[in-house]
This record gives C-alpha cells, sequence and structure tokens, in this order.
C-alpha cells in the first residue's frame, strides 16, 4: 500500500495528518477493501485475546490504524507518506520497547525463581518413568506456609504435611503411599529452620518417605556461592556456634529421613 499524504507542522513540532473526503481513516480503507468502523472500544481492551477472537476484520484494522496514526502524531515527525517502510520502522520500535521490558521481568529475581521452579519440575518430569506405576502431583505450599501450619498445629499429627501424607495415603486401606518429597525449599542453620526441618523429619519418618530439600549460601553464613567455595576449612567451619542446633538435630535418628 503507498498513499501520499502531505503534513501541516504545527506548534510544538507536533505533525497533522490532514484528512480527505470521508477522513484518512476512509481513505486507507478504500485501498484494502474493508469499511471503517465508527465506534471502536478502547484501545486496552484488545489485549484480551477472546474481545480479539470476536473481532470483524474491519475493527481489527481500525484498531490497528488508530494504533499507527498514534505513534505517528506521538513521534511529530515529517511524514511526507504513508508505506511499508514507515510501517515497518514503527513496528520495529515497537517490537524493542516490548523486547526491553520483556528483558526486564525475566531478569528479575523473582521472576527467575519461579521459571527455576518449572523448570526443575519439567527435568524431573522428563526423567522418570511412569510406565513403573510411578506419579507426580504437586502440593503449592510456600515454606513459610508450611511453617506456619506446624505452628498453628496442636501435634504434629494435626499438621496438614502429615494429613496429606500419613493419614490419607499411608494409614488409608487402598491410598498409595507416597515414595518422596522433593521440595523447592533452602534451608539455613537459623532456629527457626532447625524446627521446621524437626517437624518435617517427624512427618517423614511416620510416613517412611524421604524429603529432599537443599541448603543455600545463607546456610554457611554467606551471601553466594563463589563465596561458599572460597571457605579454606569446610569440615573445622561446621565447629561455629551457628551450628550447634544442625549437629544436635544431625544426631537424632529422625534426621535419616532428610536428604539435602
Amino acid at each position: 500500500m503507498l498513499m501520499s499524504v502531505q503534513n501541516t507542522p504545527t506548534a510544538a513540532g507536533a505533525t497533522q495528518v490532514p484528512e480527505t473526503t470521508g477522513g484518512v481513516y476512509a481513505s486507507l480503507f478504500e485501498k484494502i477493501n474493508l469499511h471503517p468502523v465508527d465506534a471502536l472500544d478502547d484501545i486496552d481492551a484488545w489485549q484480551d485475546s477472546q474481545r480479539l477472537a470476536d473481532a470483524s476484520a474491519d475493527e481489527r484494522v481500525t484498531a490497528a490504524v488508530r494504533v499507527f496514526l498514534e505513534r505517528l502524531k506521538q513521534s511529530g515527525q515529517q511524514v511526507e507518506k504513508l508505506d511499508k517502510t514507515l510501517l515497518d520502522h514503527h513496528i520495529a520500535e515497537l517490537d524493542r520497547q516490548i523486547s526491553r521490558q520483556l528483558d526486564t521481568v525475566m531478569h528479575h529475581p523473582e521472576f527467575q525463581q519461579v521459571e527455576s521452579l518449572w523448570r526443575g519440575l519439567k527435568h524431573l518430569v522428563d526423567r522418570t518413568d511412569y510406565r513403573q506405576n510411578v506419579r507426580t502431583e504437586i502440593l503449592d505450599i510456600a515454606k513459610e506456609d508450611l511453617r506456619q501450619d506446624f505452628e498453628d498445629a496442636p501435634e504434629i499429627i494435626q499438621s496438614g504435611l502429615y494429613w496429606h501424607t500419613y493419614t490419607a495415603e499411608y494409614d488409608t486401606p487402598g491410598g498409595e503411599p507416597v515414595g518422596a518429597v522433593i521440595s523447592s525449599y533452602e534451608f539455613d542453620a537459623s532456629a527457626q529452620d532447625m524446627a521446621l526441618l524437626r517437624n518435617i523429619s517427624k512427618v517423614s519418618a511416620a510416613a517412611h518417605m524421604p524429603f529432599i530439600g537443599a541448603v543455600g549460601p545463607k546456610f554457611f553464613l554467606k551471601d553466594s556461592m563463589e563465596e561458599v567455595a572460597a571457605i579454606k576449612d569446610i569440615g573445622n567451619y561446621f565447629d561455629r556456634a551457628e551450628y550447634i542446633k544442625w549437629k544436635s538435630f544431625r544426631d537424632t535418628d529422625d534426621d535419616r529421613a532428610l536428604l539435602y
């Protein structure tokens, strides 16, 4: 499509696109055998995929042309003709804006943490032989919520984890005992985490299911794994006072149900 349009600069460098008979929309649509829509929803409504799917070709093109002309108006550039080159330029600029926004989102620590969880789950599922009577279930519970559940329960046997893994499965005729629990949690040597591990270990021992967790840099009182790797004598490192509760927990029988 090629159409000559003479722009008349106005105040502050703004660009005015003069209308021909029937308006700019009508002139543009005439070249592609479509008819512009007089009334159109707010442009934000087109983010709804269902709204987009239900719209007619006239509505979709009207919305697209509106965005294009708004881009021209905002740019303040001198436009001598509307052609594919100009359109491609603004499409490329929109692509760059979207790419920058996506880049910001994808490099955000919280997004990367969620991405890591799903990639880890996919890695596990892809390497599981489901022909061997194996089933994978997901229990969506944050570490802090699990901690709170144990704190709210008068006894371990009244906790949610105990009910899901022991009462509803292991201790129920026809139930399917849980073979293992693989968590996405990172534990440190704090008193809170040691208390949580003790409670988890009691449930794991009762249901005869190993619990697999992980320790992060905070467990070693560091901020990154690079700092952990720089520890000279890791054996004597755990003789610190900060690891008294952890070493005490390691000496209990229930600790055998945990892997980290």
